[in-house]
């Protein structure tokens, strides 16, 4: 079971547009576009996923930081996917969880 590292972003923005920018953040493609489950891959097995509010929520939306080696490293690949998502979108991040 992977473990996950939940990043809070307080933006009215598509699961697509989410994970578009996600994936330029990180210089790669999302997998999956099109399905019910697209993510982001990373390395040694991780991955991005987002999950958006439900319809006549408001946001923030969750982006989910999972990596098969554990807490420790979910959680440094969540901060860096912050970082870079700090620095090339306009997105309010809120904070990190796990």
């Amino acid at each position: 079971m992977q473990t996950v590292a939940t990043i809070i972003v307080n933006a009215t923005i598509t699961k697509p547009e989410a994970l578009d920018a996600i994936a330029a953040a990180l210089g790669c493609a999302v997998q999956d576009a099109g399905t019910a489950r697209p993510f982001v891959p990373l390395p040694h097995g991780g991955r991005v996923v987002v999950d958006i509010p439900k319809f006549g929520e408001a946001p923030p939306l969750a982006i989910d930081v999972s990596d098969p080696r554990g807490a420790t490293e979910s959680r440094l690949a969540a901060q860096a996917l912050l970082d870079r998502l700090t620095a090339s979108t306009g997105w309010h991040i809120h904070h990190l969880h796990g």
